[in-house]
């Protein structure tokens, strides 16, 4: 949280890891694409038909940036001096090739540093192979990688599936997140490290005190009502929850059948989190991210949506009254979910503060484990990183 050079060394042990990029609805159409941070360095993913691939986000040629807007849609192609990228990444329309360079492109053998993809429902997740030294995007501030090398999968996890990588979150997040959804969306800049917005959501020991009018307004939570599951490097909050929920959520998931009863939050290292609300009638689904700009500001980005699972009966009545409240209710939910973040993030950027002349560890009671085991998770990963 003190100094840029650690950050920078921080993030590029977390691009290693599978790490939310955005969603498949953000890029529904082919050659759509969206520019993201991992690692800290900017990469995008692109839709080539049914396939989606991940590039760093500079040219191999004289390293401007491909991607320079949020979104868009075309051909991967540098702004620079035009070099166009296939969809393996591979260089294969260079202007005035032969002549400039004595070779054909193929010859050439110029090509983007690849970004491994994986998806769980409409999740887009990508990770790096093993970092060495970075680089500034010149355009966007942020750094990127130049070379890298490949570690030892077996010290570092890269040997580690998405599927393999969530655990009992794949069947959870899948069921949550599937395709179908039509979420709305917001991004806000915080003045904070990453990590405090993190640590934040894994304990509930605040609501009460910073969320008095709506989860604090019942008093403050008695852990013995709550179950907080644990399935490295990742763990969960179920509010009414007791052992075993988390293996029957897994299993109810799995098997399509999952009816939610009770607020329940996921939080999936590094740094997003998912949750299910009852607003009114519907349950509703929302994701957070905490992107890291630099070592004390973040982008938080939020999708929310309607609960995909099944609906018990209703009666015909029912279902037009719910109908029409559905027509306004996503701008409610919105509403809410950004008055929460922004009492979340009025804390952080206190904290951000004096962050940097604090030495000591914190005091962490029943309700705040979740840090202490997101905290050995981080320190996990970096050690991983550099072996």
């Amino acid at each position: 949280m003190r100094e840029p050079e650690a950050f920078a060394s921080e993030q590029a042990a977390l691009g290693q890891v599978w790490t939310l990029l955005g969603l498949t609805t953000d890029i529904p159409n082919d050659n759509d694409w969206i520019r993201c941070s991992l690692g800290g360095g900017s990469v995008f993913v692109q839709r080539f038909g049914a396939s989606i691939k991940g590039f760093e986000n500079v040219c191999r040629h004289r390293f401007h940036p491909i991607r320079t807007a949020a979104k868009g849609s075309g051909l991967v192609r540098c702004a620079f001096h035009h070099w166009v990228y296939n969809q393996e990444g591979e260089a294969v329309g260079i202007p005035q090739c032969k002549k400039l360079f004595g070779r054909s492109p193929k010859e050439l053998g110029a090509r983007l540093r690849n970004v491994e993809i994986a998806c769980c429902g409409v999740l887009i997740f990508g990770r790096f192979a093993h970092q060495v030294s970075m680089r500034t995007d010149s355009t966007a501030g942020e750094a990127t990688s130049s070379e890298w090398t490949t570690a030892d999968p077996s010290t570092t996890n890269q040997d580690k599936s998405l599927e393999e990588f969530l655990g009992d979150g794949w069947p959870i997040l899948r069921a949550m997140c599937r395709e179908g959804i039509r979420p709305g969306y917001s991004s806000t800049v915080v003045q904070a490290n990453w990590k405090l917005l993190v640590e934040i959501t894994l304990e509930e020991y605040h609501a009460f005190a910073v969320h008095p009018t709506s989860f604090g307004k019942g008093g403050w939570l008695d852990p013995d009502e709550a179950y907080y599951p644990r399935f490295d490097p990742h763990s969960a909050f179920f509010y009414g929850g007791q052992q075993g929920d988390l293996s029957s959520m897994t299993a109810d998931c799995q098997a399509g059948n999952y009816q939610p009863e009770e607020y329940r939050i996921l939080n999936i290292f590094p740094n997003f989190l998912v949750n299910h609300n009852l607003a009114l009638h519907a349950w509703y689904v929302t994701i957070t991210q905490s992107v890291p700009i630099d070592h004390h500001s973040t982008t938080v980005r939020s999708w929310f949506f309607q609960a995909p699972f099944k609906r018990p009966q209703a009666s015909w009545f029912r279902l037009q009254v719910e109908q029409f409240i559905n027509l306004w209710l996503p701008f409610f939910v919105g509403i809410f979910n950004r008055k929460i973040t922004h009492e979340d993030h009025v804390i952080c950027e206190a904290m951000q503060v004096p962050a940097s002349s604090i030495n000591e560890s914190p005091i962490l009671g029943r309700e705040e484990n979740r840090i202490a085991w997101f905290r050995e998770a981080y320190w996990k990963a970096l050690a991983q990183s550099s072996r």
